[in-house]
């Protein structure tokens, strides 16, 4: 006989597991190394490898607690909402993104103008 809760350890482990899976994701380690080569090649100086250092493992800090955080958030309110519930804040955060991407879009065409002008 099993104890009650080992199924709840075992929903909880492999939440965690298609999370990391996630996490993993070539698209996500893209998107992660771009973040990194970016603040990195601009906090390099060769007078001051200490100061790279740090901008490294706050980086690496900052990509931890990001994944972690993640993976809690989704471990947590898989088992609080409902399908209905996931599926609209899915929608919502797909209609935010849109609205980012048409943002970046007019900021991109200002810019481009500007140039051309110039």
């Amino acid at each position: 006989m099993t104890p009650a809760d080992e199924k709840t350890q075992k929903a909880l482990a492999r939440t965690y597991r298609n999370g990391l899976l996630v996490a993993v994701s070539p698209g996500n380690l893209l998107f992660w190394v771009s973040v990194f080569g970016t603040v990195l090649s601009d906090s390099y100086n060769d007078s001051n490898p200490v100061a790279f250092a740090l901008a490294a493992a706050g980086v690496l800090s900052g990509i931890l607690l990001h994944d972690v955080g993640l993976l809690s958030i989704v471990a947590v309110s898989r088992r609080v909402l409902n399908r209905t519930a996931i599926k609209w804040v899915s929608v919502a955060a797909g209609l935010l993104l849109i609205g980012f991407a048409g943002y970046f879009v007019y900021e991109f065409i200002t810019d481009l103008m500007d140039y051309i002008k110039a």
